[in-house]
């Protein structure tokens, strides 16, 4: 598929602009997500609850991961 030594369809740098912001957006979303997934298991952790309610809580927000941390910030103690 060469004429000459040239490639007849040469790849488009332009591309490169689009994917590395792809990447970079799911990096930071990523990134703020395992930090509020953290941030929640360490609120469950230092909460006044007893040791059966906070294990409970752990093992919902550790299950079921977006629920957890939204009924947790809206039902904290």
């Amino acid at each position: 598929m060469t004429e000459n030594g040239n490639l007849l369809h040469p790849i488009a740098a332009a591309d490169l602009a689009p994917t590395l912001t792809g990447i970079a957006f799911w990096t930071v979303l990523l990134a703020a997500y395992v930090a509020l997934f953290a941030a929640t298991l360490v609120s469950v952790c230092r909460a006044p609850l007893d040791a059966q309610a906070r294990t409970r809580w752990v093992w919902f927000v550790v299950l079921a991961p977006g629920l957890g941390i939204a009924f947790w910030f809206a039902k904290r103690p």
